[in-house]
Parts: C-alpha cells; sequence; structure tokens
C-alpha cells in the first residue's frame, strides 16, 4: 500500500517547493477594511501596502484541510493542520479515519512519518533553509496563502524598497530585488471582488530547473486574524517527477489561538530512512 508514501511526498513539496514574525502569543486582530482596499488607480507600492495590511496578527491556528494528489497518482485524503507563529508546522493525515503519515516542522528540524509502513525520515531545518533560503516563517506564509519575503518572513509595507513591484490595475507582480543565490522567485496579487488585493500566484524557479508554482484561491472573506487562502494547487517537478497537488482548508471550522499542540511522533519502533528515499518509494 503506497498511500501513505504518496501522501508525503504532497506534503513535503506544498512546503518546500509552494516555498520577521515573533514569538509570544498574541490574539488575533482583522484589520479594519479601511486600511485594505486601495483606490482603484492605486500605485503598486499602495496596493502592496493595503495587501500585508490584511495579515491580522495570530499565535496558532488548527484547521481541517484536504490533499489531494492529481499527478502522478490520483487520491486524496483528509487530514489537519495545525501551526504555531514561528515555531511549528504539522500536518496530520488520515485515510479511513486512520492516521497514515505525519510531517512535522520546528524550528530546528524536519520529521516525516510514515505510519503504515513505520517508517521515518528526518533533516535538519538549517540544512533545508542553507539550499532553499526558507525559513519556518516563510513555510508557514506559503501555506497561509500570503506574501513574504524570502528569508525575512511575511511581508510588510516597510519591505516594499527592497522589492520589484509592478503590474496593472488587477494585477500585482511582486519580485524580491536580492533573492537566496540559484533561485527565481515571483509573486502575483489579484484584486478581489470587495477590492481588497490577495495574493494569488507563487513561482520558484530553481537554477537549471523547471519553476515550481502554487496557485490561490483567497478567502472570500476575512479570518479572525485577517487575509488567508482558502486552497492552493501546487505544480512541481520532484524526483523527475511532475507533481500536481492541492490542499484546500475548511475555514469555518478553523479555531484560532485555542493553544492546543499536537505532540511530536514517538520514533521508538520506527525505521530511520534517508529522506530521498521517501520520494523514490513513493514513485
Amino acid at each position: 500500500m503506497k498511500t501513505s508514501r504518496l501522501l508525503l511526498i504532497a506534503a513535503c513539496a506544498a512546503l518546500f517547493f509552494a516555498a520577521a514574525c515573533g514569538t509570544g502569543k498574541e490574539a488575533s486582530r482583522t484589520p479594519s477594511s479601511a486600511s485594505i482596499v486601495p483606490p482603484a488607480d492605486a500605485t503598486p507600492a499602495v496596493r502592496f501596502e493595503a495587501m500585508t495590511a490584511a495579515y491580522g496578527m495570530w499565535h496558532d491556528l488548527q484547521v481541517p484541510m484536504r490533499a489531494t494528489l492529481r499527478s502522478p497518482m490520483n487520491m486524496s485524503a483528509s487530514g489537519r493542520l495545525t501551526m504555531v507563529r514561528d515555531s511549528l508546522v504539522h500536518i496530520s493525515m488520515r485515510v479511513l479515519g486512520i492516521e497514515v503519515a505525519v510531517l512535522r516542522v520546528g524550528r530546528d528540524s524536519v520529521h516525516v512519518f510514515d505510519k503504515f509502513h513505520r517508517y521515518y525520515a528526518a533533516e535538519s531545518m538549517a540544512a533545508l533553509s542553507r539550499r532553499t533560503g526558507l525559513t519556518l516563517a516563510d513555510v508557514q506564509c506559503a501555506l497561509l496563502g500570503r506574501a513574504f519575503m524570502p528569508g525575512r518572513g511575511v511581508a510588510t509595507a516597510s519591505m516594499a524598497s527592497r522589492l520589484r513591484l509592478g503590474g496593472d490595475e488587477s494585477l500585482l507582480t511582486i519580485a524580491p530585488l536580492s533573492a537566496p543565490e540559484g533561485y527565481i522567485w515571483s509573486m502575483d496579487a489579484a484584486r478581489l471582488g470587495d477590492g481588497r488585493i490577495a495574493l494569488s500566484a507563487l513561482s520558484v524557479r530553481p537554477e537549471g530547473a523547471p519553476a515550481a508554482t502554487c496557485a490561490y484561491t483567497p478567502a472570500a472573506s476575512l479570518t479572525p486574524a485577517g487575509a488567508m487562502a482558502s486552497a492552493l494547487e501546487l505544480n512541481a517537478v520532484v524526483a523527475k517527477k511532475k507533481l500536481s497537488a492541492s490542499l484546500s482548508y475548511t475555514l469555518a471550522d478553523a479555531r484560532w489561538n485555542a493553544g492546543a499542540v499536537p505532540a511530536m511522533p514517538s520514533t521508538r519502533g520506527y525505521t530511520r530512512i534517508d529522506p530521498a528515499a521517501i520520494l523514490k518509494a513513493g514513485f
């Protein structure tokens, strides 16, 4: 049974190819509508400021989700995403009510658990950051559907001078003036029906390799913590295979700042394998 392996691949790719914040607990804060709807003729800088003004504060989030893998195979599974701001990303995937895979990203390490075959893989976060330039805060922004500056976390209005902003009235284009060596980053943001500006696409192109892209469906309304995507669609090439996957969130059942954090799965009775072996086995 390869279900859990394939779900692990989709989860890992979503984090590290779709691919600052404080650590103290803060109440969620929904921005006022006056600050997040720019005039129709606003400059790119003003639209960027309005977009980032919609990013409210949060400490932790728990939200039901569904992961769907379309290539190289078709399958889907339910799960739950738990995040603690700047500290943790924990994704638990279930098939027929049974937990089959866990992806846990912390400040120091990344662990992937195949609970069906009782395998696990581990990598240091520092090693991944050195290769990709991504930080944990960046990964969280990518999952939330919020713009970010690689290596610096969530985008703020003060970062505008370090970005190349352009586009027309309907589309805002965003690119860092300085990006991690060997990678080309770009983001697009679109104007929604209510006048807000929201992240709609992310592209990361490693030197000499195809781009990994992520398309976002912004939530129709602000969450208690501000703007967030309701779904994302990922396309990338992993282990020389085309990966097409999506994540969708049930935002109506999201819990903000509840404080509950899932425990780290025990590695007792598990066999540790090289992270690359997960990709090879899954495909």
